[in-house]
């Protein structure tokens, strides 16, 4: 994977929020590459899946996907785990990995932090 591949967001769960200062962002990921450990207790780092959705939105960790084929009945959380992405069945609890989807399919209906009501 090239850099310019390599993409992230970050969760501030003290403000519940997403990180946008940039002088932040930079001191806790190279905080992370030292081991100091920030970005597990106050901060969440979501990766991107290097997937779009039906809407070509970027698809990160922790983003819950809805499919418009299955009129709300079928509705995935992203999840990172083994080395892969893989989408959860909120209902169902059913996994498999994200690249066994038709994406074209997906849409983003949120994020686990700013709609935990889908969740339910």
């Amino acid at each position: 994977m090239k850099l310019k591949d390599f993409d992230f967001r970050i969760w501030n769960n003290e403000f519940n929020k997403y990180e946008t200062n940039y002088a932040l962002i930079s001191i806790l990921i190279l905080d992370s590459l030292k081991g100091m450990g920030h970005l597990n207790q106050e901060y969440e780092l979501e990766l991107w899946t290097r997937f779009y959705d039906r809407n070509r939105k970027k698809i990160f960790e922790g983003d819950i996907l809805e499919n418009v084929d299955s009129h709300g009945q079928d509705i995935y959380k992203v999840v990172f785990k083994e080395g892969a992405f893989y989408l959860s069945n909120i209902e169902s609890g059913y996994e498999d990995l994200m690249r066994e989807f038709l994406l074209i399919e997906l849409e983003i209906i949120g994020n686990i932090h700013a709609n935990k009501e889908l969740l339910e």
